[in-house]
């Protein structure tokens, strides 16, 4: 699913979303992530927080794969002010996927409060350095509907019929 995603969106807004807020250097490595499943558990906590005290900055610092660069703190800024008033009420597990012992691909589905719609979310975590460490690689955030559709699977929806012109009675 996830090649499915990033071809039909290349390195949307978001893609490579890489965090730091100047905590990384380019000479600092890495650090893993450690236990997956409990780093997910502070990213989605964090998400349901309405991204309090900056708190994505504070879970995703360090742990990426490569050095985010300069940009981040602009990205994570985004982020924040794409999600202002938005309230997540749930955050949905769409998917699970390691590929090749390699990859780790999570998609997620944000269930806005007040029928204020979803936000798509993904995070992709690699393999790398010694043993079976893992890093962040990627991720991305949006509410798009293209965006949404893609990481849910659903083809894109029928064009509207053609008009012609002449009145049907």
């Amino acid at each position: 699913m996830f090649m499915k995603i990033l071809p039909r969106h290349g390195l949307c807004a978001f893609a490579m979303l890489v965090l730091s807020a100047g905590a990384l250097a380019e000479d600092v490595p890495p650090v893993p992530v450690g236990d997956k499943d409990a780093f997910e558990a502070r990213y989605v906590q964090c998400i349901l927080s309405g991204l309090q005290d900056n708190c994505f900055i504070a879970v995703f610092a360090g742990h990426f794969f490569s050095s985010p660069g300069e940009g981040a703190k602009q990205i994570y800024d985004s982020i924040k002010a794409k999600m202002q008033g938005l309230r997540v009420r749930k955050v949905h597990v769409l998917e699970k996927t390691v590929k090749a012992d390699l990859v780790d691909v999570r998609t997620y589905l944000l269930e806005l409060d007040r029928e204020q719609g979803f936000i798509g979310f993904y995070v992709v975590f690699r393999r790398g350095g010694k043993g079976n460490d893992w890093y962040v690689y990627e991720f991305a955030m949006d509410q798009s509907e293209d965006f949404i559709r893609a990481i849910l699977g659903l083809p894109a929806p029928p064009p509207p019929p053609p008009t012609t012109g002449a009145a049907v009675n």
